[in-house]
């Protein structure tokens, strides 16, 4: 049984703002599954019978005393397929959500179908009459809708003083990542390939190849963003020292980075050498100078080439002589080592 019109509550909704030259007031679409039974009648309906979702109005096209409403149904989170035959239009009537128009076309209709078989979307238009009452309105905060090329194009590209196409404007954001290989959810990924993440709009990187179900980005991807990958270059070139001299009875305690590398420059003279006992503190590494690890020991200048060994604690950065020396020699700390 198929049916398409306005409903009783429709048709009263209607006459009203007719009668008051008011706006109808159109606020959002259902899509269900219901079927319309023998001696049913549709338009004492308020409800469509079984709803699937519910999506904002994207557009809507005035042409006279017709209005043309458009939306996109799509997947997103679908765990079984449906055919929507279903369709209701709502209205605002004085503050209470009314079922201004409802379409049912029985059987002949597509299949949605669920989020494991891959993304699906699938735009609809409806024309309605919606006779001389003054300008249509449509309440829509857009953020259950995905936006069609050409909505983007009609709306924003041309009127902001942007001449080119939505498809232009992908083709720049393609081009500044350098290449896109597909969007999530997937069913499969290569490792090397680059896929976008609709839901927080971002690109990732496939670590390892992966032959499974993938809704959304995990341990196996690296987000790639300019914004991050220029952060980490700019990382790799960044050159910091600190002079730590000051306030020690050394000659000379020096730290340096660059990227994730790390140097240490000791000089301890040798009247104070021959007084570090065994655990004395030798110095803590400051905060951004921690090592990832660091187990070396000092040189004694000595011609036999002795050395003492140390201690590095990670808790607290410090770092402890544990066998004193037994010559009066100055001792040298001069190496690279990685950053934590």
């Amino acid at each position: 049984m198929k049916f398409s019109g306005l409903t009783k509550k429709g048709r009263a909704y209607l006459a009203k703002c007719q009668a008051s030259s008011t706006p109808i007031q159109f606020t959002k679409m259902k899509f269900g599954d219901g079927k319309l039974i023998d001696n049913e009648n549709p338009a004492d309906l308020i409800d469509i019978k079984n709803i699937k979702i519910e999506k904002s109005i994207l557009s809507k096209e005035q042409k006279g005393d017709a209005v043309v409403l458009t939306t996109v149904i799509d997947n997103v989170s679908l765990e079984e397929g449906y055919f929507p035959r279903e369709t209701g239009i709502y209205v605002l009537d004085e503050g209470v959500e009314v079922l201004y128009f409802y379409m049912n076309d029985g059987d002949e209709t597509s299949w949605i179908p669920p989020e494991a078989d891959g993304p699906h979307r699938m735009e609809v238009k409806i024309n309605l009459i919606s006779s001389n009452t003054g300008s249509v309105v449509v309440h829509n905060d857009g953020k259950d809708l995905y936006i069609t090329k050409e909505y983007l194009e009609a709306n924003y590209t041309q009127k902001g003083e942007y001449d080119g196409t939505a498809q232009e404007i992908e083709d720049r954001v393609v081009a500044a990542v350098g290449k896109e290989d597909g969007k999530f959810p997937l069913n499969e990924a290569i490792q090397g390939n680059v896929y976008y993440f609709p839901a927080n709009k971002k690109f990732y990187i496939c670590k390892e190849t992966q032959n499974r179900r993938i809704s959304v980005p995990d341990v196996k991807f690296e987000e790639l963003s300019i914004w991050e990958n220029r952060k980490r270059l700019e990382n790799l070139s960044k050159y910091d020292f600190v002079d730590k001299t000051q306030g020690t009875r050394y000659t000379a305690l020096q730290f340096e980075k660059i990227g994730n590398l790390g140097h240490v420059f000791l000089d301890i003279p040798s009247g104070v050498s021959n007084t570090l006992n065994n655990g004395a503190l030798l110095f803590t590494f400051p905060k951004e100078f921690k090592p990832k690890s660091f187990n070396l020991k000092v040189l004694v200048s000595y011609p036999n080439g002795q050395t003492a060994r140390t201690r590095y604690d990670e808790n607290t950065r410090n770092l402890y002589i544990l066998s004193p020396i037994q010559v009066v020699e100055s001792m040298y700390l001069d190496t690279f080592y990685i950053l934590d």
